[in-house]
């Protein structure tokens, strides 16, 4: 009998620890499965981290630097000091121009720039020009150092060297030197300017080009247009 109840007893606490067990190991895989829309989440966030940085890397791609850049552009040049029927007035010409510039790297550039005035015109210059001929004819050109020559211009051309710097993504600023040549007489120049270009698809840009020329020993213009240009 004294067997009988230890042996139902030892049945008893058997069962009652294998019921604990089970009871520990379901515990134990719902807790584990609370845990993994955690980690599923956390993996979705390491994976989205991982997109994000992949299209970042994509879009740095895509602003690969193009070192060579040919342009064109249309516009108008204002001539400060122009003659016209006999008085002094701001002249304002057609004009074009084809640039050809390299960049070291994102910021930093070179380039040659070419400017077409497509019209003949005179404007006033000193008198230390030997090719001038007195704007006033009652004035000799020795009399006065001051004295004011007309300098005739046929549809020049204003090769200059120029660098580049670019501020933004939208705004470079150029400054550089060259020569005007005329089919009269050749002035050596100064040029400033600023560009604004916009990128679009497949290398292209539009853009929108301010230009100031000193035109040393001669007279000073302004230019402005708007053209277009591939970067290769």
């Amino acid at each position: 009998m004294k067997v009988i109840s230890l042996l139902f007893l030892f049945c008893i606490l058997f069962i009652s620890q294998s019921v604990h067990s089970q009871k520990t190991e379901t515990n134990v895989a719902a807790k584990t499965h609370e845990n993994v829309p955690g980690d599923s989440h956390q993996g979705s966030d390491m994976e989205q981290h991982d997109h994000n940085g992949n299209q970042h890397s994509d879009e740095h791609e895509t602003k690969e630097l193009k070192h060579h850049v040919i342009g064109f552009s249309i516009g108008h040049t204002q001539v400060f000091s122009g003659v016209k029927n006999g008085e002094n007035q701001n002249l304002i010409l057609p004009s074009s121009a084809l640039s050809y510039s390299y960049f070291f790297n994102h910021k930093w550039g070179i380039g040659l720039h070419n400017e077409f005035i497509v019209e003949e015109f005179v404007v006033q210059g000193n008198n230390s020009d030997e090719n001038g001929e007195l704007f006033d004819s009652n004035k000799s050109a020795s009399s006065d150092t001051n004295d004011q020559t007309v300098i005739e211009r046929g549809r020049p051309i204003a090769v200059a060297l120029i660098g580049i710097y670019r501020v933004h993504e939208h705004i470079s600023l150029l400054a550089g030197g060259g020569r005007e040549f005329s089919e009269h007489e050749d002035f050596w120049l100064v040029k400033f300017g600023v560009d604004f270009p916009w990128h679009f698809g497949n290398n292209w840009e539009v853009f929108g080009a301010i230009s100031f020329d000193i035109n040393i020993d001669a007279y000073n213009s302004m230019s402005y247009g708007i053209g277009v240009a591939k970067m290769l």
